[in-house]
């Protein structure tokens, strides 16, 4: 079951990198929410929140982008394998499903369509979802080394190791993973999320819960939804709750997703949460102000070296 946490993905397991970029067009207008004035955000009343845009979302890859980044960095790794004589194995085949945006989740359900349909899952009826292809997915490749010449020396994620031999020649740190994020990040110490971007998108959400209008709205959530026979005190228990943890909806999650967007849109629930996140948003961000410009001229280096490497032969 999707929850808020899971609304940012990462590249492939295989690839072991962060991916999330942002391109030049993709931030326009950025610095100027880094540094917005401190007045509040007026309350929308919002009956599905895929479309809403937080202010963070400047600095974080769109979905197109976020292909362009995979690809270009499964091209550059399978590039390096070659060298040594081994092929990059295939991405294991599995069903995938998504947000579309930032928001589409990020409150729990707010689309009544959905909530019919899928519950709080993805599925078939959100363009976020990717079916099951019935092609079987080739098997890693067995070299004992693959692992050394893909990873490097250290361990994914900790460290990367020291030069390692292999075969005739030598596997720098980092293994083929390492040397593409290096020509893909450039002199950023980040590829992908900016640490500070994915903690100023996650605190907003935590803080804005403690905001006393939000709490207000929780409670008028959770009196509507005890109406219903629901028991929640907010509407993250309900998206979070282990009986809809199963790879499919059944009937009692739809149900239940029902009753919880009626009583969201009763109250206008998501309009409120979603304003004083915004709120808490620009006030981390004038916080970072120097920083997210510097992140921002990073990103559009890398989405150039992201868009060079995808259109260079071979």
């Amino acid at each position: 079951m999707p929850g808020p946490s899971r609304l940012l993905t990462a590249l492939a397991a295989a690839l072991g990198a962060a991916a999330v970029l942002a391109s030049a067009t993709g931030c326009s207008g950025s610095a100027d929410a880094a540094s917005a004035a401190a007045t509040p955000a007026a309350t929308p009343t919002v009956t599905d929140s895929v479309d809403l845009h937080l202010p963070v979302a400047d600095y974080l890859l769109a979905p197109a982008e976020q292909l362009k980044l995979d690809r270009a960095a499964r091209k550059l790794v399978d590039q390096c394998m070659h060298r040594y004589g081994l092929a990059l194995a295939d991405r294991p085949v599995a069903a995938r499903s998504g947000p579309t945006t930032l928001t589409q989740m990020r409150y729990g359900a707010t689309s009544a369509q959905q909530a019919r349909t899928t519950g709080y899952h993805f599925g078939p009826a959100d363009p976020g979802w990717l079916a099951t292809p019935s092609a079987t997915p080739s098997p890693e490749n067995s070299d004992p080394g693959y692992g050394l010449v893909l990873h490097g020396s250290g361990k994914p994620g900790d460290n990367d190791g020291v030069p390692a031999p292999y075969g005739s020649g030598t596997v720098q740190p980092g293994g083929c993973t390492g040397e593409m994020t290096r020509q893909l990040s450039g002199p950023a110490a980040f590829l992908g999320d900016a640490p500070l971007v994915r903690e100023i998108a996650a605190r907003s959400l935590t803080e804005s819960q403690q905001v006393p209008a939000v709490k207000e709205a929780f409670r008028g959530w959770s009196a509507c939804m005890l109406a219903k026979g629901f028991h929640y005190g907010t509407p993250l228990d309900a998206v979070n709750d282990p009986a809809f943890a199963g790879e499919s909806p059944g009937r009692d999650e739809q149900r239940t997703a029902e009753a919880d967007v009626a009583c969201k849109q009763q109250g206008n629930v998501v309009g409120i949460w979603f304003a004083a996140e915004v709120d808490r948003q620009h006030a981390l961000m004038a916080e970072h102000r120097d920083e997210l410009r510097t992140i921002r001229i990073r990103m559009q280096e890398q989405a150039a070296r992201i868009d060079d490497t995808l259109n260079t032969a071979g």
